[in-house]
């Protein structure tokens, strides 16, 4: 297969400089013909002139503007690849990390593959991972105990993607700008039109997590942008009446609760959602063809 390796960069230069060797030996390793690019966000460091200069047999591409991970949407449509893999200047790959992600695709049903997120220090980070909901609200839950066994998987975080699914289906809602939620969104959409995600634990990623989003908006603004788009997942995608209900039940007792606790993220983001509540509605509407065809429904993926 034809592979394309995306690395996504913003003044990420120092991180380019640690992590970029192993995915380019990565590569060179694979039985696939493997192409390593960095995607650039307008960074203002010398990011450019590393690549150009210590990896020249990377592309270094430039965003028009710095759109955060919608950046890729663009670039993705403009390849002829088979598969994508989208990594951030964060990652380590281990030398053998590509051709079992990439194996999977053989079965046409799958539309991603997620590999097993390690963090630096030996612990379990992501990868395997099911939608739950609780209290009126949508949750990725992660399994930790059964990391080292492949299977389904509901979301990815980074990983694997069939391009053209990809394409077909629009990358990335620019919804969840500047992000969080959005491969939530993508990887739902797809298994609700009939296409499948699979975990593979054989294909290690070591991440040094949210390094450039912690830089650029901190930890409370993080979890406020998570909150919120959370709550667009739900008034964009969720059409079951019931999961409907208790959400509107249960939600501003939640954020009730949540406040008494000290916690204003929460109600914080669903100020933010608000704003933004018309743009959802109407995608909610655009979508309506897609919601015919789905061959599930969220109740089938909580796990």
């Amino acid at each position: 297969m034809k592979i394309d390796i995306i690395i996504l960069n913003y003044n990420g230069r120092d991180l380019l400089e640690k992590y970029l060797p192993s995915v380019c030996a990565a590569a060179i390793r694979s039985v696939h013909d493997s192409a390593v690019y960095v995607l650039d966000n307008c960074s203002s460091d010398s990011s450019r002139e590393l690549v150009a200069g210590s990896f020249p047999g990377v592309g270094f591409i430039p965003a028009p503007r710095n759109l955060v991970l919608f950046s890729y949407n663009a670039f993705v449509a403009g390849l002829d690849s088979d598969v994508v893999i989208l990594l951030n200047t964060d990652m380590k790959a281990e030398p053998d990390f590509i051709d079992p992600l990439v194996a999977h695709f053989s079965n046409e049903k799958i539309m991603f593959a997620a590999p097993r997120l390690m963090n630096f220090d030996g612990t379990f980070n992501g990868g395997k991972s099911f939608l739950g909901f609780s209290l009126g609200a949508v949750k990725m839950r992660v399994d930790y105990d059964n990391f080292m066994s492949g299977g389904k998987t509901h979301s990815i975080a980074t990983g694997a993607f069939r391009r053209d699914a990809f394409v077909s289906m629009g990358g990335f809602d620019d919804l969840y700008l500047p992000g969080i939620w959005e491969e939530v969104d993508l990887c739902f959409r797809a298994m609700c039109l009939g296409w499948e995600g699979v975990y593979e634990p054989r294909s290690v990623v070591f991440h040094d997590e949210s390094t450039t989003f912690h830089r650029e908006y901190g930890k409370k603004r993080k979890m406020t942008i998570a909150h919120r788009n959370m709550f667009l997942f739900i008034w964009k995608n969720v059409r079951e009446k019931d999961i409907l209900f208790a959400h509107i039940l249960l939600t501003l007792p939640r954020i009730l609760v949540l406040l008494l606790k000290g916690q204003d993220t929460v109600l914080i983001g669903f100020i933010g959602a608000l704003k933004r509540l018309p743009l959802a509605l109407k995608k909610r509407a655009l979508m309506k063809t897609e919601f015919l065809e789905r061959k599930y429904d969220l109740k089938d993926f909580i796990g």
